[in-house]
């Protein structure tokens, strides 16, 4: 029997993850091997659709994955399986942390280009000056 569910946690390190099943109930474990081979690598707040099955630790593991193609899960349901909101939050951290990397860069740059032209400008005086003194 299918379900469906939505990946709400992902460790790359490890190669597992868990499934939160879109009717509610217990989280669900899978591994890297059980995605499908299209190139893609698991993708937080993806929607699936897997088979169950019972490992031999007793856990309930999730095979044979389908990507389901449907809009990224509402806000609602994000609160209401539980999933999202770290990964949200810290994807939002990375961005901000970006940006302002980035500025930072740009703001140096501008101060380097400014300086050089100041240095430049003291050690190579305008022969526009050079001619009229020598007048």
């Amino acid at each position: 029997m299918r379900f469906e569910g939505v990946l709400t946690a992902w460790d790359p390190g490890a190669g597992y993850g868990a499934i939160q099943p879109a009717g509610g109930g217990e989280k669900v474990v899978v591994g890297l091997a059980a995605f499908p081979t299209d190139g893609e690598g698991p993708r937080p707040d993806e929607w699936l659709s897997f088979e169950i099955v019972t490992g031999r630790d007793g856990r309930k593991h999730a095979v044979n994955l389908k990507r389901v193609v449907r809009n990224r899960p509402t806000a609602a349901l994000r609160e209401a399986v539980g999933a999202g909101s770290a990964h949200v939050r810290a994807r939002k951290a990375q961005r901000r942390r970006r940006s302002m990397l980035l500025a930072g860069g740009v703001v140096a740059t501008l101060m380097l280009v400014s300086w050089g032209a100041l240095r430049w400008q003291s050690h190579h005086p305008s022969t526009e000056v050079a001619t009229m003194a020598h007048r």
